[in-house]
């Protein structure tokens, strides 16, 4: 019989402020609540909220722990990358933010990083830039840390793509952190008011800059098709 799975971008979309949704499995309905649980393929369990984060990078869906039995709880299933990268091709381009305008010009900055080297963007005109705005407690934050450590790496031999992580943090609580929990962008600590002048008002947001100073694409929070349209667009204007 062939099984409906749930669209996980669907999943994303819900808030997880919300108190519950519901996906279609072998023709019957499940709902998904607050109060439900679930389980990884080694027995790990996790709560609501710790469920959508991991869903976040579009490696699980959710499916039945019994289809017969709702009140079972749910599975965290893995898919294959290929089918990951299928269904990223097949889904809506992430929501925009309402800080940047595509298109527009990005408005320069420049700010020291966590090594003491200035950091100018009006300098760097010619380069792609890819700017991720964040803070240490921010759950989904952390969760998206290492796929965009992933881009970092599969573009690091290409100078011309610039990684700027700034941090609302200061200098003194990121130092501990970043022992712990790697960022392979390059890092500027008390950022709050870089982030303030653009209005930003959710996080993580990440914003995309083109050799000539312009927008070229900006979403807020990470969803599984984020990691493809980010990749996806570096590549496009690496050939312009």
């Amino acid at each position: 019989m062939k099984q409906l799975l749930i669209s996980i971008f669907f999943i994303l979309s819900v808030s997880v402020a919300n108190s519950q949704f519901s996906f279609t499995y072998n023709g019957r309905e499940y709902r998904v609540l607050k109060t439900s649980v679930f389980t990884d393929s080694t027995g790990k369990q996790y709560n609501y909220n710790e469920a959508m984060l991991v869903m976040m990078g579009g490696e699980y869906e959710i499916l039945p722990a019994n289809p017969k039995d709702a009140s079972k709880g749910f599975l965290l299933s893995g898919i294959s990358r290929e089918e990951q990268l299928k269904r990223a091709m097949a889904a809506p381009k992430p929501a925009e933010t309402t800080a940047f305008k595509t298109g527009k010009k990005f408005d320069p900055f420049s700010a020291y990083d966590m090594k003491g080297n200035l950091v100018d963007t009006r300098q760097l005109k010619g380069k792609v830039l890819v700017i991720n705005f964040w803070f240490t407690t921010c759950p989904p934050c952390k969760q998206e840390r290492p796929y965009l450590n992933k881009i970092v790496d599969d573009y690091k031999s290409d100078s011309n793509i610039i990684f700027i992580a700034i941090a609302l943090d200061q200098k003194e609580q990121l130092e501990p952190y970043l022992k712990n929990n790697e960022f392979k962008y390059n890092v500027i600590p008390a950022g709050k008011k870089i982030a303030d002048s653009y209005k930003i008002t959710g996080y993580p947001t990440q914003v995309i800059v083109d050799k000539e100073g312009k927008v070229a694409f900006h979403t807020v929070s990470y969803y599984y098709v984020t990691d493809y349209w980010m990749r996806k667009t570096i590549d496009e204007l690496k050939k312009s």
